[in-house]
């Protein structure tokens, strides 16, 4: 308004009637219905093993964040660059990747946090949504055994409110190391065997030779 730089677009025929507490009211000349451009609410959702994981082992963390708007409710939340194609995809009847068919568009960040039963923080990390379907998932290797509180955040923007939602993981010692018992490894007879047999052999011979000669 001040200085003539554009915050947010969508293309169509709309009449704005009233702007108040950061919300536009403006009705569409296309479908006769009125619209209110806004911050949406949002819901985050968040999943983590439910049974117990060994001390050391790589668990994945997964969840949504949605927008919960009445007009796109339970629709995947994108970025502040992406909302008008968004917006213009669901409301508008315009292809999913622009008029152009040129643009791919982008999730929002999700911070993701455990705490400790003692109250201690570890940073798991920071991921991006999904922007066609709202989803996100991220690994953790666990270093200590307890029970943790797993935290996942989207801070909002100009487009979005924020959310977060938890879970609880539980993390137990890893299992002990398996010792095999030292195989006994019995003694080769072979070679003693073939002895004998080639003594019996001789044995034989000699017997023969002897009958033959007494004959």
């Amino acid at each position: 308004m001040t200085t003539g730089e554009g915050i947010w677009n969508i293309t169509g025929r709309t009449v704005p009637y009233a702007i108040a507490d950061g919300y536009l009211v403006a009705q569409n000349m296309y479908d006769g219905i009125m619209y209110v451009f806004g911050k949406g609410k949002t819901s985050t959702t968040l999943t983590a093993p439910d049974i117990g994981i060994a001390k050391g082992t790589t668990v994945a963390i997964k969840g949504t964040v949605l927008d919960m708007s009445p007009a796109q409710l339970g629709k995947p939340c994108v970025s502040k660059d992406s909302m008008s194609t968004q917006m213009e995809y669901l409301h508008m009847q315009h292809p999913i990747d622009g008029l152009d068919h040129n643009i791919q568009m982008k999730g929002v960040p999700v911070v993701l946090t455990a705490m400790g039963s003692d109250g201690s923080i570890v940073e798991i990390g920071t991921t991006m949504t999904t922007a066609y379907g709202g989803s996100f998932g991220i690994s953790w290797t666990p270093t200590k055994e307890d029970t943790y509180t797993i935290m996942a955040s989207f801070a909002g923007d100009e487009s979005y409110g924020s959310s977060m939602a938890t879970t609880s993981l539980v993390v137990v010692p890893a299992p002990e190391p398996t010792t095999l018992p030292e195989q006994i490894i019995p003694p080769d007879y072979t070679m003693t065997i073939i002895g004998a047999a080639i003594a019996v052999i001789i044995a034989v011979a000699i017997v023969g030779v002897l009958v033959l000669r007494k004959h």
